[in-house]
């Protein structure tokens, strides 16, 4: 074998090698696919996250609520005209049916994500406090830990908006990521957050 085609073996092999490991063994197609599988197999903490509500509240989100199976988490801005209002148009229908799932819509600009602001999203998506929170952490480094431990990708476009992720995330009372679902399966996440604490 010449050393040419030693060399471009060598590189070949590398190249697989390092997809394998990228796409979880070939499992995941997209930055996004892995997160989903990662979470899916070995559950991630969270740190305790205090967040400011609609109506001014502080609250600290995991385990603020002692009879809740578990929490539905999306995230969101109130500025956004696309995806944010169809999780909100989805967490609308949710909520009626949510008994002993709590909701979360956590909103990722600080900037202009106001209590006023807040409470009109809510207003908006006719949500129930008792069983749907809609807020915003109350520092930037919380927001920005929140972001990292959760693998949520928000990136300021420029414009006055965001190009992010957008999912279902399920989060235990006790601060566990255990799945993420595309937000087109928000029935299947609401079906899988009630099987937890049983």
């Amino acid at each position: 074998m010449s050393r040419t085609a030693a060399a471009l073996a060598l590189v070949l092999g590398t190249a697989v090698a390092a997809l394998y490991q990228v796409t979880l063994g070939f499992r995941a197609l997209t930055s996004e696919d892995a997160r989903r599988i990662r979470v899916a197999e070995a559950p991630m903490a969270i740190s305790s996250l205090a967040v400011i509500g609609a109506d001014h509240s502080r609250t600290d989100l995991w385990g603020s609520d002692p009879q809740a199976r578990a929490w539905l988490v999306t995230f969101i801005y109130t500025g956004c005209l696309s995806i944010c209002g169809v999780l909100g148009a989805e967490f609308g229908e949710l909520q009626a049916q949510a008994e002993g799932v709590r909701l979360a819509s956590i909103s990722f600009d600080r900037a202009h994500d106001s209590p006023e602001a807040l409470a009109v999203y809510a207003k908006r998506h006719h949500a129930d406090p008792a069983r749907w929170l809609v807020a915003v952490p109350e520092s930037d480094a919380a927001l920005a830990r929140l972001l990292k431990e959760m693998g949520v990708v928000a990136i300021d476009d420029g414009a006055g908006g965001y190009a992010h992720n957008a999912a279902i995330h399920v989060v235990t009372p006790a601060g566990k990521l255990v799945s993420i679902f595309d937000l087109d399966r928000y029935a299947e996440a609401l079906a899988f957050a009630r099987q937890l604490g049983r």
